[in-house]
């Protein structure tokens, strides 16, 4: 190791990236896929909020690393990327977020959970591809031997939505050129095809870069790019577990020694669950970058049922895992460009009272917050708040008697004063890859909490004290209402109609 300025300690033996090449994506008379400007779930109003959109291509020759992180070949690649930025320098606050977007309808999960509080405080943000030609043999849908329907289910459900194919269909012009490295037989984990893009770990390296080098003629040019953070979550999460698990943090930097990534935030995946081992904790962890992971309850539940025990936090190295109650894995809101979920009553229990309603609560607001608590410890030394685990019950969690709730973990005004009991399909059985709630009947929210008046009483002392322990922002605590309506202390919660 060596010291550089400021007691700051970086790698001796560091290397840096081969820089990309990039350049526009010429217009095709479409919208871009995944395009904040084209109306669908990962919509904002960029020209409100002086942002520019802007697509490249990213190009170059990357290491294809398998799961044992063992560098196979230096291949070429041509992958794209979205940037949304403030117009104005001003304006921006010094740090670019980048994520790669999902296997299904090359969905950006992070910027939908958090691209209100990402315009509101300056950030820029760079969603790009990690994708591969299709096979006939997609490692994306493994051979499930003991229900051979679930594979070809999983075909006919996500099949036409995933690699370089769906997105040639969408914008041949924009996307033929795209490509990466793959070879099955090469790349296994877990006894299986590798379903994770062998060079996703230097594809991001890459990028970061790109963007921290402050290019005159760079994607960020005109802005003074002085961090990166990954905000990375469902199943592309797995890939940054694997960047710092490899060791790839401390291997790979900038010129002068400084971290290609200053923090590292993940969400919505139990590490292991596609595939590969169910590792928590990296075995390379950053000393100079904090390392954060966002479990919905159904993560929770997951490592739950499977006995897997979520480390403590620590704060050097800075790590932290949240457990946030009252979210779910996936809304309406966060579906992918042509993905299409039954909910829980369409499929295998209609009559279930537990399979009725799916969770539709703002998750934006704690994982928001999370990632201004994460901001706020790179920049300032502030420390992260430390969350409660969720209380567990042998293979499963412990439950609240009176509101039917998971004891524990982050506790959204939602479920500190609940209108609903949450569940998921791990629990009910629905079917689905929605989790599903229970809203209470008018008898029971009386029974609670006596009147309209006094719930709401009590959701506004509980949104004071989310804002407390830093878990909801104070500019969107107001704009937060409460579950229930007066109506629902007058009758039950109408069925909907799917």
């Amino acid at each position: 190791m060596v010291v550089m300025g400021m007691g700051i300690v970086y790698p001796a033996c560091a290397e840096t990236p081969r820089m990309p090449n990039i350049s526009l994506v010429p217009q095709s008379g479409l919208l871009p896929l995944s395009s904040a400007l084209r109306r669908g779930t990962e919509h904002a109003n960029l020209e409100d909020a002086h942002y520019v959109e802007e697509e490249y291509y990213l190009s170059g020759l990357a290491p294809a690393i398998n799961a044992e992180g063992t560098i196979v070949v230096d291949a070429p690649y041509v992958t794209r990327f979205l940037i949304r930025k403030p117009k104005d320098a001003a304006r921006f606050n010094g740090t670019v977020i980048i994520e790669p977007f999902s296997w299904f309808g090359e969905r950006a999960a992070g910027w939908i959970l958090t691209r209100d509080y990402l315009l509101r405080r300056g950030y820029a943000f760079v969603g790009y591809t990690l994708n591969i030609n299709g096979l006939a043999d997609d490692p994306k849908f493994p051979p499930t031997p003991v229900n051979p329907k679930q594979q070809q289910d999983s075909i006919r459900q996500y099949g036409g939505i995933v690699n370089f194919d769906f997105m040639r269909r969408f914008d041949y012009a924009r996307y033929a050129p795209l490509g990466s490295y793959y070879d099955a037989k090469r790349f296994q984990r877990g006894g299986a095809p590798d379903p994770f893009v062998p060079q996703s770990q230097a594809i991001g390296a890459q990028l970061a870069l790109v963007l921290k080098s402050n290019l005159p003629d760079g994607p960020a040019r005109g802005l003074r790019v002085q961090r990166v953070y990954v905000n990375s979550w469902a199943v592309t999460a797995q890939v940054w577990l694997d960047y710092l698990d490899q060791g790839r943090h401390q291997q790979w930097r900038m010129p002068d020694g400084r971290p290609l990534i200053d923090a590292y935030m993940t969400g919505k995946l139990a590490y292991g669950e596609v595939a590969g081992d169910p590792i928590r904790v990296p075995a390379h962890m950053p000393d100079d970058a904090p390392f954060v992971t966002v479990y919905s309850q159904s993560e929770t539940l997951h490592d739950a049922i499977e006995g897997i025990t979520l480390p403590s936090d620590t704060d050097r190295p800075l790590l932290r895992y949240y457990e946030v109650m009252g979210t779910p894995h996936l809304r309406e809101a966060d579906l992918g460009t042509g993905e299409i979920e039954a909910w829980p009553n369409e499929a295998g229990k209609p009559d279930d009272p537990r399979c009725q309603f799916i969770y539709d609560e703002p998750s934006e607001l704690p994982f928001s917050a999370i990632l201004d608590a994460m901001d706020r410890a790179v920049r300032l030394n502030v420390p992260m708040p430390k969350a409660n685990r969720v209380q567990r019950l042998n293979k499963g969690v412990r439950r609240d008697t009176r509101t039917g709730n998971i004891d524990g973990g982050v506790r959204p005004p939602w479920i500190q004063v609940p209108a609903a009991e949450y569940w998921t399909d791990y629990e009910t059985g629905c079917g689905v890859i929605y989790d599903s709630k229970r809203p209470y009947s008018a008898v029971r929210l009386r029974q609670l909490y006596g009147s309209y008046d006094n719930y709401a009483r009590q959701f506004e002392e509980a949104k004071r004290q989310s804002v407390a322990e830093g878990y909801l922002l104070e500019e969107d605590a107001a704009g937060l209402k409460p579950v229930a309506s007066p109506l629902d202390f007058a009758r039950d919660v109408p069925l909907p109609h799917h």
